[in-house]
């Protein structure tokens, strides 16, 4: 007899993809309602996983066993784990290291502002915390950097979401804020490691010899594995050819070669994808072509479940006294002060715009999010982090990313001419305007379209000048390649397809 029907537990893939169509579901659900109050989806995937776990659904009988066993744990976690690396790589594809260069002048001092302080008051913070790690035998310079780490970084992707959300990509707050988190986000990935190789154990003799070989990996990605792969990409660019198969497959064993080289040096395998995604070349379409394909399937399948694994490690009831709370609201200070003040008075020194431009700065850069979950659930992976102290977190960073959206609308959008964000959207509708004209044309014996090309582009080009720091170069291309109506909507059509991609966070 054929049963249709069979306990899934009798499988470990039917007990994964049960698990797997629960969370995309939920996860999506979530995100859909809280978009309507202009948050990103994280959010939703943040919440999501609380509810999974033992804080929530966890405390119904039978929840937990039947949904998430403890023997199926492992293979979930792996999965999870395995999003993460090709979502740090996706991050290192996506770092515009040009823009970075271009903005390095205002960029690198508030970065380093950024940095220093956040990273200061989080080692102080660390000694205070240290009597609430529940007695972890770690070492305290691997629990201090991690908690600095927690107050150094902030969410590149959801930024990009909020921005992308509210028009401000391609303005000079947009482009700004995006240069500062990339070269944040870099610099405390690093601090990050050395964390993850004092935790190691051992004595610090062996913290120094991993950081040593991180140090040495940094330099054999960057000097001579980057340089041997420009050369191969340069050899199939020049036969416009630059992203054929043995080129793509190429950028993955490079992530996966790097990934493990880390992992086996005693650093997170997350590490060693993103210094891989940053040595992908950057000329050609190969940065898109990658990213295209990949993103969808990390954001949309990946992440959440990486965020349903992190909801079954918070326990959010373990918040039980007054004591306990009145340090959170303290932490949650501190970490925004951390945050929006250095960044508010050094943009403030290096731009010279106004205070509520300056301070709208500091709210973006005091967003957390998934990157800072990505911390804590490594920390509590290495026995760093104690259950009470990573439920605090969580609720830190869920707290200061679902608050900047509106704050910045208060703050920035209402100040901000409503005119400057309205012809943002001008040269989108003069191509709609364009490509109806071309399909009535074609309906009429293919009548050619040159007047209305050239007037097209004569406003067009006259409207940029107004929206030159903010487009970027955009009009240029158009300009160059305005040979017909369909070379314009092309142009467009990138540029928004490579902006409204960041959405999905």
């Amino acid at each position: 007899m054929v049963v249709l029907l069979e306990n899934p537990h009798k499988s470990e893939l039917a007990t994964f993809l049960m698990q797997v169509f629960i969370t995309l579901i939920v996860c999506k659900i979530l995100g859909k309602i809280l978009s309507f109050i202009r948050q990103p989806q994280v959010i939703g995937q943040i919440i999501a996983g609380i509810i999974f776990g033992p804080t929530v659904l966890g405390n119904i009988p039978g929840w937990s066993d039947y949904i998430w066993p403890k023997s199926s744990l492992p293979v979930f976690q792996l999965i999870a784990n395995l999003g993460l690396i090709f979502f740090m790589f996706f991050l290192g594809l996506e770092l515009n290291l040009t823009e970075i260069k271009a903005n390095w002048k205002t960029t690198v001092p508030v970065a380093c502002s950024s940095i220093i302080v956040p990273v200061g008051i989080g080692c102080a913070v660390a000694v205070w915390f240290h009597e609430l790690n529940d007695g972890l035998l770690v070492s305290k310079a691997a629990f201090m950097l991690f908690i600095a780490s927690g107050f150094g970084f902030s969410a590149f992707p959801v930024l990009a979401t909020l921005l992308n959300a509210m028009n401000l990509l391609n303005e000079p707050i947009g482009i700004q804020t995006i240069s500062l988190a990339a070269v944040e986000d870099i610099v405390v990935w690093i601090i990050l490691a050395v964390a993850s190789a004092f935790s190691s154990g051992g004595s610090a003799l062996q913290g120094v010899y991993t950081m040593l070989y991180t140090l040495a990996f940094i330099i054999v990605m960057v000097f001579i594995i980057r340089p041997i792969f420009n050369r191969i990409h340069a050899y199939y660019l020049r036969h416009d050819d630059d992203c054929n198969l043995y080129v793509v497959v190429g950028c993955f064993l490079l992530l996966v070669l790097g990934a493990f080289t880390t992992e086996m040096m005693g650093i997170h395998a997350f590490f060693g994808a993103f210094i891989a995604g940053l040595c992908i070349p950057r000329k050609g379409e190969l940065i898109e072509f990658l990213s295209l394909r990949i993103e969808l399937i990390i954001v949309e399948f990946f992440l959440p479940l990486y965020f349903a694994n992190s909801g079954l490690n918070t326990r959010l009831t373990l918040l039980n006294t007054g004591r306990i709370w009145w340090t959170l609201c303290v932490l949650i200070i501190l970490a925004s002060v951390a945050k929006i003040v250095p960044v508010t008075l050094a943009t403030r020194l290096c731009t010279r715009k106004p205070w509520y431009y300056c301070t709208s700065m500091g709210i973006l850069m005091n967003t957390r999010g998934i990157v800072q979950l990505i911390v804590l659930n490594i920390g509590v992976e290495l026995n760093i982090l104690s259950p009470v102290i990573f439920a605090m977190f969580v609720v830190m960073a869920t707290v200061l990313t679902f608050s900047t959206s509106p704050i910045l609308y208060l703050l920035y959008r209402r100040k901000h001419d409503p005119t400057k964000l309205e012809d943002s959207n001008n040269a989108q509708s003069l191509q709609l305007i364009l490509e109806e004209e071309n399909n009535r044309n074609d309906h009429q014996d293919d009548v050619p379209t040159v007047e209305l090309e050239s007037s097209l582009q004569r406003h067009i080009l006259d409207d940029s000048t107004k929206m030159n720091n903010r487009r970027k170069g955009l009009y240029t291309s158009v300009d160059v390649r305005f040979n017909t109506s369909q070379s314009l909507l092309h142009s467009e059509r990138y540029q928004s397809r490579r902006y409204s991609r960041m959405t999905l966070f």
